[in-house]
Order: structure tokens, then sequence, then C-alpha cells
């Protein structure tokens, strides 16, 4: 039986199988936190907060655990900083006064000049986050208590498996809004079912990759791949298959599982939660046959 780990602060929580039971397989879901530190303040309500949450997520896995994999997910919100963001996707504007040269250059990316940076600037589209910009000592108190322990807990499991196995595979689990907004690259486009990102091939090996492809298909669903979701940091972090490193996005249309405007769960979330766990399953298959035969990579 799969049992949680104490989470550190609040940071995140890990729920991993018994160890006789693990496969290299990891997922995580790094925006569908809901715990505030204490005296967060923020002009967005609490149902603009509620936009940016990746809801149910670490639900409609939680049968991969028992196939096997081991789930990290972060306790906290992506609003109070993004764990999918580089710890130096900042955007100036959001720093009030001097950021210390001892800490490294800032180097905001496309994320930043759209407002959604490692530390936010728009909840939605002329939305502001805060009244202000934020003091540098306490966008690196944000830094170290939430983001780096997330991050710790997500490398210490990966690379624990790596070691066991020879090789691992992780899954970047998120949601996706039915419509993008303003903020988002495909205004205006039709959003599938399922995005599958793994940096235009570089993160994950393709037979991994064809695989979820090929589930997914199966039961039912549209995929995509690369578009509009590639990827984040996270998968740009812990993506590199020559060293048996496998990591794949996976961004899922809410309209599939929730109704968007009471952020609750519709009458479609049993179905997928089921159709995620038989994906999960025969991930698991496929690592187990892999194991057997000694082809690790």
């Amino acid at each position: 039986m799969a049992t949680p780990d104490p989470a550190t602060a609040t940071a995140f929580r890990l729920s991993r199988p018994d160890e006789d039971t693990a496969i290299p397989l990891v997922l995580d879901s790094p925006h569908s936190g809901t715990v505030l530190p204490p005296g967060f303040e923020t002009l967005a309500t609490r149902e603009q907060q509620l936009t940016a949450w990746d809801a149910f997520i670490p639900d409609l896995w939680r049968g991969a655990v028992e196939a096997g994999a081991s789930l990290v997910e972060a306790e906290f919100p992506r609003i109070v900083i993004d764990p999918n963001r580089a710890a130096d996707d900042i955007d100036p504007e959001m720093v009030a006064g001097r950021w210390p040269d001892a800490w490294g250059a800032l180097a905001p990316t496309r994320y930043s000049e759209r407002g959604m940076g490692l530390i936010r600037r728009f909840i939605l589209p002329g939305q502001p986050m805060y009244a202000g910009p934020l003091s540098p000592q306490e966008i690196r108190l944000r830094i170290d208590t939430l983001y780096a322990p997330y991050h710790r807990a997500l490398a210490g499991r990966l690379d624990a498996l790596h070691a066991r196995f020879g090789a691992v595979w992780h899954i970047n689990c998120h949601s996706m809004k039915s419509q993008a907004n303003a903020m988002n690259i495909d205004l205006g486009e039709a959003r599938p079912d399922m995005v599958l990102g793994d940096l235009d091939g570089t993160s994950a090996a393709p037979d991994f990759t064809g695989l979820v492809e090929r589930e997914l298909r199966a039961c039912g669903y549209t995929v995509a791949r690369n578009q509009p979701y590639k990827g984040g940091d996270i998968v740009r972090r812990h993506g590199d298959p020559a060293r048996g490193r496998h990591s794949l996005q996976i961004e899922i249309n809410r309209a599939l599982y929730m109704d968007e405007a009471r952020f609750e769960p519709s009458a479609g979330f049993d179905a997928l939660q089921r159709n995620l766990t038989g994906l999960a399953q025969a991930i698991a298959t496929d690592l187990h046959a892999r194991t057997l035969s000694g082809q690790s990579r």
C-alpha cells in the first residue's frame, strides 16, 4: 500500500509505493498546491486565484502510485512562486530596489514578459497580482522555503530511482483551461484534450512519448504534441535521454473533468481518473519489461 512521506513545511508532499513494488517512474504536480504562506497578500480575488490552480491533478493521477510510481506535489500555489520556472526568470519590475549581485543576475524569459514568470505579475490579463513590487528578501524567502525544497524532493526521487534502475521516466502533470486567455500563446485556437510536451522530441525518447500518445488516443482523447505547450523548466531540467532520463509534460483540458466556473469535479472526472490509471499501468508494464530484459534506455 502506498504511503505519503511527511512534507517539509508546506513545500511538497511525496507519495511513493513500497520499495519492492517501485518502478522507475516519477510524476510531479507543481501547480496543484493550495496552502498560502502566512502573511501572503495579493490583489487577486479567491476566484481569480483559482484560475491558476491545476485543480485535482494529484487526485486524477493517484492510481499511478498504486502502479508503482512516485508522486511529488507542491503544497503551495503557483501564484506564490512557480516551480515550473527557472529561479532567475524574474521580471525586474517585480523587484523593489536592487537585486543583490551575490544572488546572480536576473534572466527574465517570455514567461515573465507575459506576466507569468517565477513571481507572477498578473493573475489574469490586465489584473495585477500585487499592489506593487516585492522586496528581494521576500522573493528570496519564497525561493529558499518553497521552490528549492520542492525541486530537491523531485530531483532526489529521480536520482534515487535512476541509481537503482539505470534509467528513470518522469511525467510533469498539468491542467489547461479549455479556452486560452490573452496571457496564453494560443488565444483563439481550439485546444485538444491532451498536449504532450517533450521539447520537440529532445527531453524523452520517442518510444516513451509514443506509448503515452497511443494509450491516450485509444481512450478516445484528442492529443497534440508540443503545441501549444512544449514543456517548461522542469522538463528542461530533468529530460536527458542520452543519460537515461526521460521527461514528458502532460497538459489535460479541464473541460474533461471539472466545472471551470465552479472549480468542482464534473461527471467526467471518474472516467478520466480510470483512464489515467490505465495509462500508468501500461507504462508500468512497459518499464517492467525493460527492467527484466535489461534494456533500461
